[in-house]
Formats: C-alpha cells, structure tokens, sequence
C-alpha cells in the first residue's frame, strides 16, 4: 500500500489552513497534514527537530516575517509550492524557479495541478530555492520607514505611515497625509513603489499610490472598472482598471 504524500502547511491564517487542509482532502491521492506552522521561528524550529515532509506549501508573509527566513536557514531538499495573495513581482519569478505557486484564494482545480506538477518533478534542491531567495532579496528588504521633506526653509522627518497615499499631477509627486497636509516629494512614483512596503502600499494606476488604511469604499466604475474612495480625499478619481479589480481586492482583503 502506497504511503500517504507528507506535507507541511506554513500559513498564519487560520482560515487559509483550514481550507488547504479541506481542498487536501478532496485530492484523489492520500495526503497527511504533518503539521501547520504559522511563522517564521515556529517554522525554523519545527525543521530543525523533524523529518523533513514530501512537500512544503508556504505562504509567503507570515506574522514575524517572510517566509524565505526560513529556508535560507533549514538546508531543505524539500520541494516548495509558495502561496500569495497579491505579490506580483513574486509571482513573475516563482513561474520560473519554483515548483508552483498558487494565487489565494486557493481553488481545487489549481492546488491539484501544483501537486501534479510536484508528482511529475524531480525534487527542488535547496540550491535551487537560494537563487530564488537571491532574485527576490527585494521583499525581505528593508522598506522606507520616513521622509524627509522639504517645508520653507526646514526639512521635516515624516513617518511613512503618516501618508494615506501618494499621487502625481502635472509632473509633481505629492504625498497626502492623514492630517490633510501634502509635501512635494523628490520621487518619482516609480521609486516609490519599489521602496515602499507593498503590504501597505499598492500602486493603483499610473496616477496613485494608495496606502491600505486610506481606503474607505470601493465604488462601481463604467467598463467594469472601479473607483477608489479614500479618506482624506483624493484631487480626482482612481480608477481601478477592469483587469486589475480583483487583484486589488485580494490585497486590500489581505
């Protein structure tokens, strides 16, 4: 009798395990949930003092950190499928170096071709997953914490979480706070958007970079597209284009 596929949940959700688990289970092979571990050192510790599973499903930001802490610690040989709610970057090089990736929320059609995949491939070598780590450092970087801004004749040090969001108009990048103040800023949004934490910051269009604690409304827009309503108020509407609406919402939902 064929033993059942050993595998290893890392998620910090609760309810995405549950329903890993639940779509595990419908698989027409036998599956064993070893364990689910839900953050980094839990993770490191776990691997350290157990045998290693037949497959690993990782989320990709967990509670204490990032996942890739990790595996950049623990020599696995272990083939990874890395889960994410909205990293796009990620997504564009785990289709080139991982075993898979699957884009929650998760189906059974989608979690059945990863694990097929998996059962068709030799194992992902621990090499491997270091060129990955080394193509992704951006997301375990260190994120822009404050701004400098320039105020008459002072620079004022600005917390990054002090700006709802950010935006451009007539060739000027302005960063909106909270309070209702806004500063020229010295970026371009392009930079912006590489250095800000894309957890809390998504670039919405070519116009605006929104924080998610801005956001109070989603509103219905001509061609399936939406219209963004912030707090403060925005100068003009942001407008989510019609192939991007869900990819917004699973971020904002994160």
């Amino acid at each position: 009798m064929n033993q059942p596929l050993k595998i290893v949940i890392v998620e910090d959700e609760p309810a995405a395990a549950s329903q890993l688990q639940f779509l595990l289970g419908q698989l027409s092979l036998a599956v064993e949930v070893m364990i689910v571990l839900e953050g980094v050192e839990e993770g490191i510790t776990w691997f350290q003092n157990n045998p290693a599973p037949d497959l690993i499903l990782s989320d990709i930001q967990l509670s204490d950190g990032i996942s890739f802490e990790i595996y950049e610690k623990i020599p696995l040989e272990t083939p990874i499928v890395f889960t994410t709610a909205f990293d796009e970057y990620a997504i564009r090089a785990f289709k080139l170096n991982s075993i898979d990736y699957l884009l929650k929320p998760i189906d059974r059609e989608a979690l059945q071709q990863a694990i097929q995949k998996f059962q068709n491939q030799q194992l992902y070598h621990y090499s491997q997953l270091q060129a990955l780590i080394a193509q992704q450092a951006f997301i375990s970087k260190s994120y822009l914490k404050s701004f400098l801004v320039k105020y008459r004749d002072k620079l004022l040090p600005i917390k990054v979480e002090d700006f709802a969001f950010f935006y451009i108009e007539q060739g000027v990048v302005f960063g909106q706070l909270f309070d209702g103040k806004k500063y020229i800023l010295d970026y371009k949004l392009e930079e912006l958007e590489q250095q800000l934490d894309p957890i809390c910051f998504v670039r919405a269009n070519r116009q605006f970079i929104l924080g998610r604690d801005c956001v109070i409304a989603i509103e219905s827009y001509p061609h399936s597209r939406v219209n963004i309503k912030t707090e403060p108020r925005a100068p003009s509407d942001i407008v989510i284009s019609k192939e991007k609406v869900t990819w917004f919402k699973r971020w904002l939902a994160k």
